[in-house]
Protein backbone atom coordinates (compact mmCIF):
# COMPACT_ATOMS: atom_id res chain seq x y z
CA UNK A 1 0.00 0.00 0.00
CA UNK A 2 1.55 3.18 -0.84
CA UNK A 3 1.43 6.07 1.54
CA UNK A 4 1.73 10.02 -0.21
CA UNK A 5 5.56 11.47 1.14
CA UNK A 6 4.69 14.58 2.96
CA UNK A 7 7.21 17.77 2.38
CA UNK A 8 9.81 18.31 4.96
CA UNK A 9 10.30 21.43 3.61
CA UNK A 10 6.70 23.24 2.34
CA UNK A 11 7.09 25.46 -0.38
CA UNK A 12 5.19 28.67 0.96
CA UNK A 13 3.80 31.87 -0.96
CA UNK A 14 4.57 33.57 1.87
CA UNK A 15 7.80 35.53 3.31
CA UNK A 16 10.04 32.76 5.68
CA UNK A 17 12.58 32.21 8.64
CA UNK A 18 13.53 28.75 9.21
CA UNK A 19 16.36 27.15 11.77
CA UNK A 20 18.17 24.79 9.98
CA UNK A 21 19.94 21.26 11.20
CA UNK A 22 23.16 23.04 10.23
CA UNK A 23 22.24 25.32 12.90
CA UNK A 24 21.60 28.42 9.84
CA UNK A 25 18.89 31.00 9.82
CA UNK A 26 17.60 30.53 6.08
CA UNK A 27 15.22 32.55 4.14
CA UNK A 28 13.10 31.15 1.53
CA UNK A 29 13.38 32.91 -1.90
CA UNK A 30 10.50 35.24 -1.26
CA UNK A 31 12.38 36.44 2.14
CA UNK A 32 15.55 36.65 0.13
CA UNK A 33 14.30 38.62 -2.48
CA UNK A 34 13.09 41.52 -0.28
CA UNK A 35 16.08 41.74 2.06
CA UNK A 36 18.22 41.84 -1.40
CA UNK A 37 16.03 44.60 -2.87
CA UNK A 38 16.19 46.59 0.70
CA UNK A 39 20.20 46.09 -0.24
CA UNK A 40 20.25 44.35 3.30
CA UNK A 41 23.93 42.82 3.35
CA UNK A 42 24.38 42.64 7.77
CA UNK A 43 22.02 42.31 10.65
CA UNK A 44 22.80 42.55 14.26
CA UNK A 45 20.19 39.66 16.28
CA UNK A 46 18.22 40.80 18.70
CA UNK A 47 15.84 38.92 21.39
CA UNK A 48 13.82 39.67 24.33
CA UNK A 49 13.66 36.89 26.31
CA UNK A 50 10.05 37.47 27.94
CA UNK A 51 8.15 37.59 25.00
CA UNK A 52 10.39 34.99 23.21
CA UNK A 53 10.66 37.23 20.12
CA UNK A 54 13.74 37.77 17.49
CA UNK A 55 14.05 40.92 15.48
CA UNK A 56 17.01 41.49 12.74
CA UNK A 57 18.12 44.70 12.54
CA UNK A 58 19.79 45.96 9.33
CA UNK A 59 22.98 47.57 10.19
CA UNK A 60 25.72 48.91 7.56
CA UNK A 61 28.70 48.60 9.84
CA UNK A 62 30.39 45.36 8.41
CA UNK A 63 33.09 45.96 10.82
CA UNK A 64 30.93 45.48 13.44
CA UNK A 65 31.90 42.04 15.64
CA UNK A 66 27.84 41.51 16.44
CA UNK A 67 27.12 42.08 12.85
CA UNK A 68 25.83 38.55 11.00
CA UNK A 69 26.36 38.94 6.88
CA UNK A 70 23.47 37.68 5.01
CA UNK A 71 24.57 35.48 2.09
CA UNK A 72 22.37 35.64 -1.19
CA UNK A 73 22.48 32.02 -2.73
CA UNK A 74 23.50 32.82 -6.72
CA UNK A 75 20.52 31.36 -7.67
CA UNK A 76 18.26 33.79 -6.75
CA UNK A 77 16.33 31.39 -4.49
CA UNK A 78 17.17 31.74 -0.98
CA UNK A 79 19.63 33.77 1.73
CA UNK A 80 20.86 32.92 4.81
CA UNK A 81 23.98 33.39 7.56
CA UNK A 82 25.18 30.96 10.26
CA UNK A 83 23.39 31.82 13.77
CA UNK A 84 24.56 28.15 15.93
CA UNK A 85 25.51 30.16 18.78
CA UNK A 86 22.62 31.90 19.15
CA UNK A 87 20.07 29.27 18.95
CA UNK A 88 21.96 27.40 21.36
CA UNK A 89 21.95 30.70 23.26
CA UNK A 90 18.01 30.96 23.29
CA UNK A 91 17.43 26.84 23.34
CA UNK A 92 16.10 26.29 19.98
CA UNK A 93 15.86 22.67 19.28
CA UNK A 94 16.82 22.85 15.82
CA UNK A 95 17.50 19.03 15.11
CA UNK A 96 14.42 19.09 12.75
CA UNK A 97 14.31 21.80 9.75
CA UNK A 98 11.67 24.77 11.58
CA UNK A 99 10.03 27.31 9.78
CA UNK A 100 7.49 30.57 10.56
CA UNK A 101 5.99 32.84 8.44
CA UNK A 102 7.72 36.60 8.76
CA UNK A 103 6.53 39.91 7.53
CA UNK A 104 9.40 41.76 6.12
CA UNK A 105 9.65 45.99 7.07
CA UNK A 106 12.32 47.37 5.07
CA UNK A 107 11.49 50.85 6.35
CA UNK A 108 11.71 49.79 9.61
CA UNK A 109 14.86 49.70 12.15
CA UNK A 110 13.55 46.43 12.96
CA UNK A 111 13.83 44.49 9.67
CA UNK A 112 12.38 41.52 11.24
CA UNK A 113 10.41 40.95 14.56
CA UNK A 114 9.23 37.60 14.92
CA UNK A 115 7.49 35.72 17.99
CA UNK A 116 9.00 32.15 18.22
CA UNK A 117 6.51 29.55 18.78
CA UNK A 118 6.82 27.71 22.36
CA UNK A 119 7.27 23.86 20.42
CA UNK A 120 10.54 25.65 18.74
CA UNK A 121 12.26 25.19 22.00
CA UNK A 122 13.77 22.38 23.54
CA UNK A 123 11.95 20.73 25.91
CA UNK A 124 13.67 21.14 29.84
CA UNK A 125 13.83 17.19 30.82
CA UNK A 126 12.64 16.96 34.36
CA UNK A 127 14.72 15.91 37.18
CA UNK A 128 14.41 12.07 38.17
CA UNK A 129 13.14 11.51 41.29
CA UNK A 130 15.26 8.76 43.38
CA UNK A 131 13.75 6.97 45.65
CA UNK A 132 15.54 5.37 48.16
CA UNK A 133 14.17 1.56 48.66
CA UNK A 134 14.35 0.82 52.40
CA UNK A 135 16.02 -2.55 53.32
CA UNK A 136 13.42 -4.31 55.82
Amino acid sequence: MYEVFTRKVPRMGNPVMSFTRAGNVVFNTLAARELQKATIDHVLIMWDTESRKIALKSTSNKKDPRAYRVAYRDEGNGAGFSAKTFLDYIGVDYSARRAMDVDINANHELVIEVKVPDEFFKRKSQPRIVSKASNS
